[in-house]
């Protein structure tokens, strides 16, 4: 049997109360049933004028624990950290009292699980990394292909990509491509991407009139607004731009002076290119 150290203390001071008894008792080093002196009084009465032992932790060490559960341990005279949890536990925290754990392994997300938490009850919960990935989806021209999200797939939504001067939209690798069998890629006015047939990107138009004597305007649908893009034509010859006609939108006008050598019959051609 283990040996405890006792302290003996004989009662002389006559009182006619006994409180100064512990309900604990001891066993000696010989094996005798002695009571212990209670750590709340300081006075023995005379109804305690038996020998009273207590030990030295009972006596003044106020730490002393006989059991640890709910989450600690007990080794000797130390209560550690680690146990089962034996009723619902709550650790309150807040932004300035946060829980922290510091000096966490580095984990894996084939092997380890990660903590979730219920948002209604707070309760901690584990799910495996690989359970975690599998739930989510992905869509909107993202693809999931095994653990791996990749680039690509239909959009599913209106979706903007914002550049500016600095943080622009590049695509490099490019293959070559073919005006006879491609197509081009144009920007709406609200940068919605469209594409086009070369052919419709370029735009032209080829008109003859039968002139009247001393006619000067020619309606031509179309036309553009830019003299450079319009040559006009007078029985085969060409005339020169500005000094022999200009352009408004969709219409050619001969200057006066070439106007006044028009004669009935002659004829216009108007030929276009946007």
């Amino acid at each position: 049997m283990k040996k405890l150290v006792f302290l003996t203390v004989l009662a002389a001071i006559s009182y006619t109360a006994s409180a100064q008894k512990d309900t604990t008792k001891v066993v000696d080093n010989k094996g005798t049933i002695k009571w212990v002196i209670s750590n709340t009084t300081a006075v023995i009465t005379k109804g305690d004028s038996t020998l009273l032992y207590v030990t030295p932790q009972q006596l003044g060490d106020s730490s002393f624990v006989k059991f640890a559960n709910n989450g600690l341990t007990k080794n000797g005279q130390i209560v550690e950290l680690g146990g089962v949890l034996n009723r619902v536990t709550t650790i309150e925290t807040s932004a300035s009292n946060f829980l922290q754990i510091t000096g966490l392994q580095r984990g894996s997300n084939t092997n380890d699980s990660v903590m979730v938490v219920n948002p209604s009850t707070g309760q901690l919960k584990f799910i495996s990394a690989s359970g975690l990935f599998n739930a989510l989806t992905f869509s909107n021209g993202l693809t999931k292909n095994g653990n791996v999200v990749e680039l690509g797939g239909p959009l599913t939504k209106e979706t903007i990509i914002g550049t500016d001067g600095t943080n622009k939209l590049k695509i490099t690798g490019l293959e070559s491509g073919s005006l006879a069998t491609d197509s081009i890629v144009v920007s709406a006015s609200d940068g919605t991407l469209k594409r086009v047939t070369a052919e419709t990107l370029l735009q032209s138009g080829d008109e003859y009139f039968t002139a009247t004597g001393g006619q000067k305007n020619f309606v031509v649908a179309g036309s553009p607004v830019a003299v450079s893009k319009v040559s006009v034509y007078r029985n085969g010859v060409r005339l020169m731009p500005v000094i022999d006609y200009t352009t408004v939108a969709g219409q050619v006008n001969l200057t006066d002076a070439l106007a006044a050598l028009v004669v009935a019959g002659d004829v216009i051609e108007v030929q276009w290119v946007k």
